[in-house]
Order: C-alpha cells, then structure tokens, then sequence
C-alpha cells in the first residue's frame, strides 16, 4: 500500500484531548509535502465528519488504561485507534515508522524515501499495524535520564514519544514540586507519558549522612570505603534509609513508580556506559560477609519499600537483581525484580534505554 501525501486529507478527531497526536500527523504530512515539492492546504483537523468529504484520516481512543494501538490505511481512508491517548500516539508514531520517518537521536528526523512514480507517493511496510497493550508498570518501555541528560529534558520527551516510550524516569535530585519538575510534567503530559523517578541512586539516600556516621561507609579490605553504596547491616544505616526515603516519598507523593539501583563500579564501556558489576561493590565487613551481594541490596531496598508501604500503597519500586538465587531476605509486595539494565546509549535493554 503506499501513502499520497498529496492528497486532500482531512483528520477527524473525537474531541481536543486529542489535538496533539492529529497535529503530529499534520505535520509530518506537511514535511512530505515540502520535500515533494508541494504547495497544499494544511490538512484541517475537524472535530465532526464532512459530509461527503474524502480522503479521512480518523483518530480514536477507547479511555483504557493500557497503550496498545491498531491501524489500517486504505486507498481513501487511515484509520488509528488507541487504548488510551498514549495509545494513540503509538499508533500514529507506528504508522509514521511504518512509512519511513525514523529518530535515531532527539537531533535528527530522517524522511521516508519515496516509493512511487510519483513525487508525493510514499510506500509503506504493511498496510495495518498493531500493538499490544503493555503499560504496566513491569513491562513499560522506559527512557532514563542522568543529570546531564536531562538538562536537554525537552527534546528527549519529544523522542520518546515518537519511539513509543511509555515512561520517563527522572533523577531524584529533581524537585517533585519545583518548577523544572513542573515544566517536565507539563510536556510529559502532553505525550501522555508517565513519569518515574531514580536510576542507579539507591546511596543516594545514605550519602548525605556518611560523614556523621562512618559506620555507614562499606568495608573493603578491612577498610571503611564511602566510594560506592554502603554497609545495609550498620544499625545506623537502616535509620538513615529510612528517614530520607521517608522524606522523598512525602514531597513526591505523585510519582507511582521509583528505581533504587546500587551503585556500580568497572571499567566504562566506549560509548560511556559503566557495565552492571555488583560483586566488589557491596560491604565485606564481618557481619555483611554473611550475605550475598544480592542479598545486602535485598536489605537496603526492603527497608525503603517498607516506608513507601506506609505512605503510598499503591506505588512500587524496582531493584536490581540479575540472577535468581535462594534467599530468606523475602521481598516486598511493592519491589519488582529488573535484570537487565542498560549500559550503553543508543541500545535498548529490557524495555530500558538511556538518555545522554
């Protein structure tokens, strides 16, 4: 089936809530237009069918909570419908794929080639796509931002929501109730994203209080290291855990889903990465060389999952584990098991990818 971007279409929309994915469609149909060498009309987007009129494109969603999506172009007639608006805008974003736009990186939109005899012709992979609805919160596909990443925040949203993302998770140094959160939240929302919180900052929630209390520092060789994580069975630690997970999730109360991964250590890869070893990074002290290494990060998360527990049931928190092994450290109905995290930028890994 192949796309005439000349054509007169018009985009029929149920109401203004979904404005945002017509207008992506607008303009991309605008972009071939230019490329062709076309001067036409923008296409309108109605909010009620013209009688008569043809080509339509018709974008629905059906107000469910997941984010699958179906279409079908015919000779006169597109068809996108979504679960929900996120939905919807995979929908529109697959079918773009599917004619050949393509955003490798948030700096480059590459145009489809042209499939016909025709300037305005444009051919397409399949003639119907289809998604299946997988916007809970274990199986999202999720962009992470770093602090250097998410000082070009806007135009990484943007990326995600064409390369069908569903959440973002931002670094917890940002201020859930300041107004660069705000400004985040407002072009998140128009995606119909989600927002998530954390990364590789299980410590943080200790390294504030390791100068006050050396106890808290990891063991290395006989040695206190504050370099990464921590020592979980300090009684110190587990207090210190507490308290500051306590005061993040009562200013933060919006957010539904939180990352608490320990830090890692090794060699970066070449593309700036730092490879997941877990090994050499947790306590030798005497009373921690009694656990695994899966098995320290077990007791650090349990004890912040037991705060979010008491102040927002229903929110959960990821941990990082990536084998599975017998233990009697049992985790909380609020943790959910990742393991496989992303090392390298570019490269998606267990729905993961990074933002750089």
């Amino acid at each position: 089936m192949e796309f005439d971007a000349a054509k007169p279409w018009a985009l029929i929309i149920e109401d203004a809530s979904i404005r945002n994915p017509a207008n992506e469609l607008v303009r991309c149909i605008e972009l071939l237009r230019r490329e062709s060498g076309i001067n036409q009309r923008s296409p309108p987007v109605l909010e009620a069918l013209p009688s008569g009129h043809a080509p339509l494109i018709i974008l629905r969603y059906r107000a469910e909570k997941g984010n699958g999506f179906s279409w079908r172009l015919e000779r006169e007639r597109l068809d996108i419908e979504g679960d929900s608006v996120r939905g919807l805008y995979n929908g529109v974003f697959d079918f773009l794929a599917n004619l050949g736009f393509c955003w490798k990186t948030p700096a480059i939109e590459e145009l489809p080639r042209k499939g016909g005899n025709t300037a305005h012709i444009y051919a397409l992979a399949e003639d119907h796509g289809y998604g299946n609805s997988t916007a809970d919160v274990y199986s999202r596909r999720r962009l992470l931002f770093n602090k250097q990443s998410v000082k070009k925040w806007e135009e990484w949203i943007v990326w995600a929501a064409r390369n069908r993302i569903d959440a973002v998770a931002l670094p917890l140094a940002i201020n859930p109730r300041g107004h660069f959160f705000e400004q985040i939240n407002k072009a998140v929302k128009k995606y119909d994203l989600t927002i998530e919180a954390g990364g590789w900052e299980l410590s943080r929630l200790a390294r504030h209080s390791l100068f006050l209390h050396k106890e808290i520092f990891r063991m290395t060789d006989g040695k206190r290291d504050r370099s990464v994580n921590f020592c979980p069975t300090a009684p110190e630690t587990i207090k210190v855990l507490q308290k500051e997970a306590k005061k993040l999730f009562l200013r933060s109360q919006n957010i539904e889903v939180y990352h608490f991964w320990a830090d890692r250590i090794g060699k970066r890869d070449v593309s700036g990465g730092l490879k997941n070893e877990r090994s050499n990074a947790w306590c030798s002290c005497p009373t921690c060389r009694a656990f695994t290494p899966d098995e320290q990060n077990r007791i650090a998360v349990t004890a912040v999952a037991d705060v979010l527990l008491s102040i927002h049931p229903d929110a959960k928190i990821s941990f990082y584990e990536p084998f599975s092994e017998m233990s009697d450290i049992a985790i909380r109905p609020n943790l959910f098991k990742v393991s496989r995290l992303p090392e390298a930028s570019g490269v998606e890994v267990g729905g993961w990818l990074l933002a750089t």
